[in-house]
Parts: structure tokens; C-alpha cells; sequence
């Protein structure tokens, strides 16, 4: 598809997520009107009702949290697809979630602040990956199959981890803070975090997208990358730094999230086609719209309890998979 006819696309991709955070405002257990939300987004309400503090102090944030880490995972996504040259790769699938998922329940284990376990949740995320590269890389490169294989038992080395952190937990709201962590959700999203983590994630996707044109490189493979005059070690350090920090940030909002980085690319793909420069702000956009749609699920589809976000985002993504799997086995088949 031509870039010209992408950023229509784009535009409208924006105005639908733009439609979808204003509707998710109104849904929950108790419904506000459209009409009202609108009112309170623009201040046109009486400015002290109970449907005002429900919109702009629960529902906007839990609604701007999932846009973020649906953009941050879907970014991440893209970026470590491009870097290890294998559709397979995310962060749930090759274990970057689950060693940042360890990181922020060490933080909580050891009593750190906000702050200070997202920063170990990023160490986490950057140290998994690196091992996951670190042993499955060969002559070749990545070979699609040892880094799935090897991303699996890194995700299980962690969440052993995990359960040894919980066994040897002894204060029962700390225990139920890392449960509920793993599970995924929203339901403790406030504005303090973000105030600075949504910013900070847009940055992170911005700056990836400066560097669509060394990822489209990085696509072709290491060699033909190298011969086109890219510096592949430094351009292939940075992206793993920035979908290490990216799934790190998404985690700290709203624990694991499974298979949005590895459905979501793909999908995009389909869209907008494999120019990096397109593919990254469409997978950024449907993440985030995945996201938003799921979380509106998990809040209404067992009223008045709450499912959580990350077991729907499973259950959707898990068929995907296999359709991916099963997509590149006829590919493969037919070649």
C-alpha cells in the first residue's frame, strides 16, 4: 500500500480509538448516557455530580491506562518481530513479560516503591530477553524455533520465580497485591502513574518510529542490513531497549498481559502492510483499541464482579496464535 493511502488510514484508525475511549466512559455498572459524558468532558455539567466523579476520576484513567499499555505491548511487539525476524516473537512469547511480571513482584516484595519496581521491572524485562538471545542465537542468527522454545522455558524459569516470591510471602495483602497483579487489570489505575508513565510510553513509541527505516533494514536480516550500511549491533541494542522499557511500563500498569504483542502486529500487518513506519503507529493504535474493548468487557461481562484483563486478552489470544502457527505451517508447506 502506498504511504500516501496509509495515513488516511491512520487518521481514521485514531478517530475510531478516539470514539471508543469516549463510549468506554459511559459503560460499567452504572451506565452513563453519552450525551452526559460528553457534557463532563467538556465541562458543560453541574460539576458536582457522582457521574462526573465516576468519568473523570475512574473510568478516564483506567480508559487512558489501557490505551497505554496496549500501545506500549503492540509497539513491542513490532519491534522485537523486527529484530529477531520471527512472527512468533512478543513479549508474553519469548518471556520479556514474564521477567519484568518477576521484577515488579520482587519490588513488591522487598517493599520498593512505585518507581523503583518499574525500574526492576524494566532490569527483569531486558535481563530475560538477553538471556532468551543469548542462548538460542547460532550461525544463522535467530532461528524461529529455538527462540520460540527457548522464550517459553525463560517465561517458566520466572514464573517459578514468581511462585517462590508468593510461597514465601507471610503478609497477606502483599500476597493479594501480586495476585492480582499477575491476573491483569485495570481496577487500580489512578492518575499519579500516569501522569508520567503515558507520556513516557509515547515517547518510547516515537521514538521507535524514528527509527521505522532501520527496522524495515533490520527486517531484511543481519547481512543484507549490513551491506546497506547499518550498524546492526547498536540499531539492534536500541530496539531491545526500547521494547524491553516499553513492555516494562506496561506491566507496571497493569501486570501481565498476554498475546496483545503478538496479535496485534499481525493484524496491522493485514492493514497497512509491512512498512514499519506505518506498521508501528497502526499496531500502537489497535493495541490500545484491544485493550480498551477487553477492559470494557472484563468490567461488564459479570456485574457486578470484575474479570480479569489479562485471563480475556488469553483467551482471545490463544486462537490467534494457533491461526498464526497454522498460517505459516501452509506457507511453509507451500514453499
Amino acid at each position: 500500500m502506498p504511504l500516501r493511502r496509509r495515513a488516511p488510514l491512520l487518521a481514521l484508525g485514531l478517530a475510531v480509538v478516539l470514539a471508543a475511549l469516549v463510549v468506554s466512559l459511559g459503560v460499567g455498572v452504572i451506565d452513563v448516557p453519552f450525551g452526559e459524558v460528553l457534557a463532563i468532558l467538556g465541562g458543560r455539567d453541574d460539576g458536582a455530580s457522582l457521574h462526573r466523579t465516576l468519568v473523570l476520576d475512574m473510568r478516564l484513567p483506567r480508559a487512558v491506562g489501557a490505551l497505554t499499555v496496549g500501545a506500549a505491548l503492540g509497539a513491542a511487539g513490532v519491534l522485537l518481530q523486527a529484530l529477531l525476524r520471527d512472527a512468533l516473537a512478543s513479549p508474553t512469547i519469548i518471556g520479556t513479560a514474564q521477567a519484568s511480571g518477576f521484577g515488579r513482584v520482587l519490588g513488591v516484595f522487598v517493599g520498593l516503591g512505585y518507581a523503583g519496581s518499574v525500574g526492576l521491572s524494566f532490569v527483569m524485562a531486558l535481563a530475560g530477553t538477553l538471556l532468551v538471545l543469548a542462548t538460542s542465537r547460532s550461525r544463522r542468527g535467530f532461528p524461529a524455533q529455538t527462540v520460540l522454545l527457548t522464550g517459553v522455558n525463560v517465561g517458566m524459569l520466572f514464573a517459578a520465580l514468581i511462585g517462590l516470591l508468593q510461597y514465601l510471602s507471610r503478609d497477606e495483602g502483599q500476597l493479594s497485591r501480586m495476585v492480582l497483579m499477575l491476573l491483569g487489570g485495570l481496577w487500580q489505575v489512578t492518575w499519579a502513574p500516569l501522569a508520567w508513565i503515558a507520556p513516557l510510553a509515547a515517547v518510547l513509541v516515537a521514538a521507535a518510529l524514528l527509527l521505522a527505516r532501520h527496522l524495515d533494514l533490520l527486517s531484511l536480516g543481519e547481512e543484507d542490513a549490513r551491506r546497506l550500511g547499518q550498524h546492526t549491533q547498536s540499531v539492534g541494542t536500541l530496539v531491545l531497549v526500547l521494547a524491553c522499557a516499553l513492555t516494562s511500563l506496561a506491566v507496571s500498569i497493569a501486570g501481565v498481559i498476554a498475546f496483545v504483542g503478538l496479535v496485534v502486529p499481525h493484524a496491522a500487518r493485514r492493514l497497512v502492510g509491512p512498512v514499519h513506519a506505518a506498521l508501528l503507529p497502526a499496531s500502537a493504535l489497535l493495541g490500545g483499541l484491544l485493550v480498551l474493548a477487553t477492559d470494557c468487557v472484563a468490567r461488564t461481562a459479570a456485574q457486578p464482579n470484575e474479570l480479569p484483563l489479562g485471563v480475556l486478552t488469553s483467551l482471545i489470544g490463544v486462537p490467534c496464535f494457533l491461526a498464526v502457527l497454522h498460517s505459516m505451517a501452509r506457507k511453509g508447506a507451500a514453499r
